[in-house]
């Protein structure tokens, strides 16, 4: 389970978010390099994120990438978590993106 410092409230708050997305993209990376099935593990840095708060939808995904990030057509926050899990093949070593920004106000359609 990811640790409560990884938490939406915790970006939000932290007045170092780039570091606190590092820090998070590393953990995710060590785990889903470790893991079996690294769609799976895709899948459950995903739902344990949501436990912390994150507004994560599958945005994007294929044979070799997940992208996760806030619900575009209905937002909830005002800011939201994007990570990408990448695991091309065996020669790519699997890695995990992560950013945290604030969300674009869509103009409103007449």
């Amino acid at each position: 389970m990811l640790s409560q410092r990884f938490s939406y409230e915790s970006f939000v708050q932290t007045s170092d978010r780039a570091r606190l997305c590092q820090e998070l993209e590393q953990v995710l990376t060590a785990r889903v390099r470790s893991a079996p099935s690294p769609e799976e593990e895709g899948h459950r840095i995903a739902m344990e994120l949501r436990e912390l708060g994150h507004d994560l939808w599958s945005f994007d995904e294929s044979t070799d990438l997940q992208v996760w990030c806030g619900n575009w057509a209905n937002p909830t926050r005002p800011y939201e978590l994007i990570v990408e899990v990448s695991y091309r093949d065996k020669e790519e070593p699997r890695t995990v993106s992560v950013s945290f920004r604030a969300r674009t106000p869509h103009p409103a359609h007449h």
